[in-house]
């Protein structure tokens, strides 16, 4: 299954990034993708995917840190997988990886009367206990690079940074689905070389 996950992750970011082209400076005939479809095809590819890692155990919990509710305490959480897992909750690791943190609009879960608020928030990267935590760096890596390439998409900005995080995320992942990683590989021959000489 893990195979296949990856698999199927590198096909969509090549398939995204075969269409990533510098723009035409403004010449009528550019034909290149602009920068909104490109942000919205990433936006939809990380979507996907954040609901896709479950299986290996590795969550995005969204952390409330304030809201205009006088009631507010601490960080109330959040998480798209109707799962409940508080803030450094038991059953979890909390190793500091974050996909967001800024404001957003959306409702905080410190009260079920809240209406949706603009008020900070922080997408933590969470994986269970139980899970292999290996597995789950490298997938948060490459959720992240994903993550930046969309950062790097906005309007008016150079194309060169979403292909940098995007070729990035497909290093690691190719490191994922050949028996051994590139740097490894490396290692050895080079380890051979020298008993050769």
């Amino acid at each position: 299954m893990t195979f296949k996950y990856f698999l199927d992750l590198r096909s969509e970011i090549l398939e995204i990034i075969s269409g990533v082209k510098n723009s035409g400076g403004g010449i009528q005939w550019d034909d290149s993708t602009p920068n909104y479809i490109i942000k919205g095809r990433l936006e939809n590819l990380l979507r996907n995917h954040l609901q896709g890692v479950r299986e290996f155990g590795i969550y995005i919990v969204t952390r409330h840190a304030n809201c205009q509710n006088s009631k507010h305490v601490d960080y109330p959480t959040s998480n798209t997988y109707g799962l409940t897992i508080p803030y450094k909750g038991a059953g979890y690791f909390w190793g500091g990886g974050q996909l967001y943190q800024g404001n957003r609009f959306e409702i905080c879960p410190c009260s079920s009367d809240n209406a949706p608020t603009m008020h900070w928030v922080i997408d933590d990267i969470v994986y269970e206990e139980m899970a292999d935590h290996d597995l789950c760096k490298r997938l948060e890596e490459i959720l992240t690079d994903i993550s930046q390439a969309i950062d790097a998409a906005h309007d008016k900005r150079s194309r060169s940074g979403i292909r940098e995080h995007l070729l990035r995320a497909l290093l690691l992942i190719n490191d994922q689905l050949l028996p051994e990683s590139v740097d490894v590989y490396i290692e050895k021959k080079l380890k051979q070389e020298r008993c050769l000489v």
